[in-house]
């Protein structure tokens, strides 16, 4: 009876540590990452778990397209994949293999300094319902917005010079130059 009476008061004494172990292993870190403060810092201030979103409609007159950018940090490692999809002559799409994302925020091909130069060139005025660029991380969202298609086409064209840094084989949206007009045949008269 006396060497219960001790297993019990030793389990005791040991009870606060079991609690206490269980409480830190059973505890979830709760993200500092805040989207409106970090858009521009995004890669250097994701924590892990953390997961960031860029859609980018690709949209001009009858051309239907779009593409993701995932950005997920795990293991201390910012990952990308990128999917695209076109709906103009028929569904197609690509998803490109998640990579490991090592272009610095500073680096002018960066998505960080486009988003910069979409905050710079941003169009407020003209807000509509489909945004040129959205990004999101979990109920946070932050839009970018074109004026037209001369300013589409530049911000895009802006979009594929960091596309063509970090995926430089990536030809889903490029193609080939049509082929060249039939040579002119002068007639000679007699």
């Amino acid at each position: 009876m006396a060497t219960t009476r001790i297993q019990k008061c030793n389990f005791v004494k040991k009870l606060p540590l079991i609690i206490l172990s269980f409480s830190l292993f059973s505890c979830k870190h709760e993200s500092q990452f805040d989207l409106n403060k970090d858009l521009y810092h995004f890669s250097e201030r994701m924590e892990n778990g953390d997961t960031v979103k860029i859609m980018a409609d690709l949209s001009a007159c009858t051309f239907l397209a779009f593409e993701t950018y995932t950005f997920t940090k795990q293991y201390d490692t910012l990952f990308l994949e990128k999917y695209s999809e076109t709906a103009s002559y028929g569904k197609t799409s690509q998803t490109l293999p998640k990579r490991i994302y090592k272009v610095k925020a500073s680096d002018p091909l960066s998505f960080e300094n486009y988003l910069k130069f979409l905050n710079k060139e941003d169009k407020p005025h003209e807000k509509g319902d489909f945004p040129l660029v959205t990004v999101t991380y979990k109920k946070q969202s932050r839009k970018f917005y074109d004026d037209g298609l001369q300013d589409k086409f530049m911000k895009h064209d802006s979009l594929f010079a960091v596309k063509e840094n970090i995926y430089p084989k990536d030809t889903f949206f490029k193609q080939e130059a049509p082929p060249p007009p039939p040579p002119i045949i002068k007639s000679k008269k007699s």
